[in-house]
């Protein structure tokens, strides 16, 4: 996918001469496409004030690195950045200097998206200090982290911000998702490259029991708003190299589980292309303990990274193996058509099947403009996936105000997850959510969850809290939120 032309805009030097906290305003309103990182990985950032920020992220396939779990390595470094970024002057670039990731319990690609919230320690006029929760769609923490930016003022002076004050950017739009919604290529060797490497371009050049060799090119696709590589992948990368141990050492009947990494980041990385190369070497093992360090260089053999991770190896669940291929992340819409039984006793047979005619061109007219996918019916409703929340929340509006022009009302849900893929039909825990998400509306309502509120954070969608529900057959409480007109 690195060979595909780079999406996402990198913003013009200008935007440094702002302070730090309206940057992140600019992005956090959308006033700026994306830039190339955020194309690639999907962050959305969601809500920043002085001190404090929340990111979001999606979670699927090409997120893994073994055995369904996730590195949360890139999603921390961003945090920590946009968080401290919120304390720098005008005229300043952030280079982020030290991470630490502590996982609270693993993390898998099955729970669909994480949310970032940072806040600030300590911000001084020599470094600002941040602190970072991570969390799963329910809420619950996954990872706290800890890093430190210091501030680098620019020479000369950056010019000034001739950007627009309050209007929003228009993304531009491609024939394909972007990269981390699609789906995993059947080619990909997942015993030994992970997908979540994979993703960044990745190649392995030596892996034995105690030593792992990667290499990366620095693509344009990893830039930051400084033109810069993104911290975060440089980490990615010296994370991902380590992770490519475990499975040797832990053997086929055990998997190994992270506890901690911590890293310095001792130099920016321009995105000019060419590689960096990462080393993982086993430090010291003492019974299911074991240490693995880390480094990082450029092309030029200067170290950019130097880190250190320490992980324990755990037997396997009876059966438990990795996550199939033909999983991806999807939005998932479902509709129902509200009093249909009632109303077909009503208008008799013959006029009944017309108008839900008239219903189901709607509704596929709608799926077309809006990218939709079709499934299937459900009798008088549709199941349809997305590539995009906002569209599906968009098209469920359209629907919903189509069909109101036949009299007719529906309820709706929608929800973001992962989704088994099984020829034309599509199965798994997402798929399930966003039925009983639906099965909660009220008649002429429009129901999305917690993930779908932070993902489509921005894009201008009107959303208001129905409180917290236990869905049907599912574990736990659901936040969940209606779509106004």
């Amino acid at each position: 996918m690195l060979n595909e032309t780079v999406r996402g805009i990198v913003p013009e030097p200008g935007l440094f001469s702002l302070p730090g906290l309206d940057r992140m305003r600019i992005y956090q309103q959308r006033r700026l496409p994306a830039t190339p990182h955020a194309r690639l990985l999907g962050y959305r950032l969601t809500q920043v004030t002085s001190g404090s920020s929340i990111i979001g992220q999606p979670v699927g396939p090409w997120s893994e690195i073994f055995d369904g779990f996730v590195d949360l390595t890139a999603t921390a470094a961003l945090s920590v950045y946009v968080t401290a970024s919120t304390a720098a002057p005008a005229g300043t670039q952030l280079r982020l200097v030290t991470l630490s990731v502590r996982y609270l319990r693993p993390f898998t690609i099955d729970e669909g998206s994480v949310i970032a919230r940072g806040r600030i320690l300590h911000a001084g006029s020599s470094f600002t200090t941040v602190e970072t929760l991570v969390e799963d769609p329910l809420g619950r923490a996954v990872a706290h982290v800890t890093g430190t930016a210091v501030g680098v003022a620019l020479d000369p002076p950056p010019p000034p911000w001739s950007g627009a004050p309050d209007e929003p950017a228009v993304e531009p739009t491609y024939p394909t998702p972007d990269p981390i919604h699609r789906s995993l290529p059947a080619s990909l060797d997942r015993t030994l490259l992970p997908p979540a490497a994979a993703l960044l371009g990745m190649k392995v050049d030596d892996v034995s029991d105690t030593r792992a060799v990667a290499t990366m090119p620095a693509s344009r696709w990893f830039c930051n708003a400084e033109s810069q590589v993104e911290p975060g992948v440089v980490a990615s990368l010296g994370n991902y190299s380590a992770a490519l141990l475990p499975p040797r050492l832990a053997g086929p009947d055990h998997r190994a589980v992270t506890f901690e990494t911590s890293m310095s980041l001792l130099k920016s990385v321009p995105a000019d292309g060419r590689l960096l190369r990462a080393c993982a070497t086993l430090n010291e093992r003492v019974g299911s303990l074991f240490v693995v360090d880390t480094r990082v260089e450029d092309a030029d053999g200067t170290p950019v990274l130097i880190g250190r991770g320490t992980l324990q190896q755990q037997r396997r669940r009876p059966g438990q193996q990795s996550r199939p291929a033909n999983r991806v992340l999807l939005t998932v819409l479902f509709t129902d058509l509200v009093g249909s039984t009632e109303r077909a006793g009503a208008d008799g047979d013959a006029k009944w099947r017309a108008l839900l005619e008239e219903h189901h061109a709607i509704v596929r007219n709608q799926l077309q403009l809006h990218a939709g996918r079709e499934v299937k019916t459900t009798g008088d409703g549709f199941l349809a996936t997305f590539d995009s929340p906002s569209r599906a929340v968009q098209c469920a509006q359209a629907v919903r105000t189509g069909v109101a022009t036949l009299g007719l009302q529906i309820r709706a849900g929608v929800h973001t997850g992962e989704c088994e893929l099984m020829g034309a039909d599509v199965a798994g825990l997402a798929v399930h959510v966003a039925s009983r998400v639906q099965s909660t509306a009220s008649p002429g309502e429009i129901l999305v969850s917690h993930t779908v509120r932070d993902l489509a954070v921005g894009s201008g969608l009107k959303l208001i809290d129905r409180g917290i529900h236990e869905l049907r057959g599912l574990s736990g409480t659901w936040p969940l939120f209606a779509v106004g007109d």
